[in-house]
């Protein structure tokens, strides 16, 4: 009898195949997402650093005195027009403002006009910039102020 169509085992091999394919090109893909979502961090942090250094120029009496620090938060940096909303890449519908913030340090040996010292805090779901791990306790901060409406 001459039967048209593939059999149980040809079928089998094919799905099995297209797994392996599937499985390959998705570890590929989500390699690159990390990466891309990694330098999308990296960018953020810069931007905060940045974003605090102009407010600082522009607001020069919040400048440390020599051996003290201070925490800016990344909300009054968006609220004041200093940095652009930080949108989760992980979640599009959040941002990563609320809980991240700006560490400004003035070094004692200010042998220099300045020597200060810019770190960034970062979190965003599933990341926490390592300059989180810095002990931020009885450092003045700024806080955005409770008429401050984000977009």
């Amino acid at each position: 009898m001459n039967k048209k169509g593939f059999t149980v085992l040809e079928v089998l091999a094919v799905i099995i195949i297209l797994g392996i394919l599937i499985t390959l090109a998705y570890m590929g893909i989500s390699k690159y997402l990390n990466q891309a979502r990694s330098a999308t961090y990296e960018d953020f942090e810069k931007n905060i650093i940045s974003g605090v250094t102009n407010y600082l120029i522009d607001h020069s009496g919040h400048i440390p005195n020599e051996g003290e620090g201070l925490v800016v938060d990344v909300e009054k940096l968006v609220c004041e027009g200093y940095i652009d909303d930080l949108r989760d890449p992980r979640k599009s519908s959040k941002t990563c403002n609320l809980e991240s913030y700006a560490i400004v340090k003035r070094n004692n040996n200010t042998s220099s006009n300045m020597d200060i010292e810019y770190s960034a805090c970062l979190k965003c779901s599933g990341y926490e910039s390592p300059a989180c791990s810095n002990s931020i306790s009885g450092i003045k901060r700024l806080k955005a102020d409770s008429t401050c409406e984000v977009e």
